[in-house]
């Protein structure tokens, strides 16, 4: 029995097709449909007639000065009630064989690498919330002992913290840094450990100047 249906639908496939006028059933209309694009470019005619296209792009570029002055805040951070310390090690594993332009392997799937062998953190670190004065003023009471420094902002305005500091300011956009360094309270500051393996990292009370 199984072997019927295949053979009756092959049959009936390879019969003649003819096609045959069965009438109109219903009402017919014709299709109307607007163009999308004439229906785009109608809409903003009125609205720049009426001036609501110029608002809208006063609006857009408005919202966009904003975003770039003061991102969305890091989520999850808060005010150093307690000084803490602790190191991070950015040692990795290689997850596959890696060579340079000449294909010349240097790291092997399964080395682990510490780039502060290779590389010294030469830097210090601050990151704090712009909106809180207290943090504002410890900043500017620090003296790092690198020569190259960055201000990171967890929260504020880029532009009103730029000018309160007098120094390009950065903003940790998604929390990126904070995650990867473990800093859940502000003010904080990223430094080389002794030995130059590791990088210490000291959330500080803002009322202490260190």
């Amino acid at each position: 029995m199984r072997l019927i249906q295949p053979i009756v639908l092959t049959f009936l496939l390879s019969l003649p097709v003819q096609a045959v006028d069965l009438g109109v059933w219903g009402d017919l209309y014709p299709v109307v449909e607007e163009d999308m694009l004439s229906a785009i470019h109608n809409r903003l005619s009125v609205m720049e007639k009426s001036g609501e296209l110029a608002q809208k792009q006063a609006e857009f570029t408005e919202r966009v000065k904003e975003n770039s002055l003061r991102p969305v805040p890091v989520e999850g951070i808060s005010r150093v009630q307690e000084n803490q310390t602790h190191y991070f090690d950015p040692t990795f594993t290689v997850s596959q064989d890696i060579a340079d332009h000449k294909g010349t392997v240097f790291a092997v799937k399964g080395n682990r690498i510490n780039p502060l062998e290779s590389v010294p953190f030469n830097h210090t670190l601050y990151f704090i919330n712009g909106d809180d004065p207290e943090q504002v003023e410890w900043m500017k009471r620090q003296e790092p002992k690198t020569l190259a420094f960055s201000i990171v902002l967890v929260n504020g305005n880029i532009k009103t913290a730029t000018e309160a500091l007098s120094t390009r300011i950065y903003f940790d956009q998604g929390g990126t840094m904070t995650r990867k360094f473990g800093i859940t309270a502000v003010p904080a500051r990223v430094t080389a450990a002794e030995g130059g393996l590791q990088l210490r990292v000291d959330m500080i009370k803002p009322e202490v100047s260190q």
